[in-house]
């Protein structure tokens, strides 16, 4: 007979093991251009230089074309985009923090 406590234990392992937790990165820059499933976002590194980052799209990803040439931020999961979101207020082309 098993006790209550390591029931409850094995319940809880089972639980952890199928969820399916993926990492995201967060980028911040002007989307340049959109060409065959892929987007090209222009940020800046560690060192501040500006530097094109080239990603393929998601599965069912949908882009509006009117973003092109906007401060956007990314959110990147397993190498792909998953949703790309407009800055506002922010000018574009401005990727730094202004101090008022």
């Amino acid at each position: 007979m098993v006790g209550p406590s390591f029931q409850g234990l094995r319940g809880r392992q089972s639980m952890s093991s199928a969820s399916d937790f993926k990492e995201a990165t967060f980028i911040v820059g002007r989307l340049v251009r959109i060409s065959k499933r892929k987007a090209e976002i222009e940020s800046e590194d560690e060192d501040g230089e500006l530097s094109l980052l080239k990603f393929r799209l998601g599965d069912e990803m949908n882009i509006d074309i009117s973003t092109i040439g906007e401060d956007v931020k990314a959110v990147i999961v397993d190498g792909k985009i998953a949703r790309i979101t407009p800055i506002t207020g922010n000018p574009a082309g401005n990727h730094e923090n202004s101090d008022p």
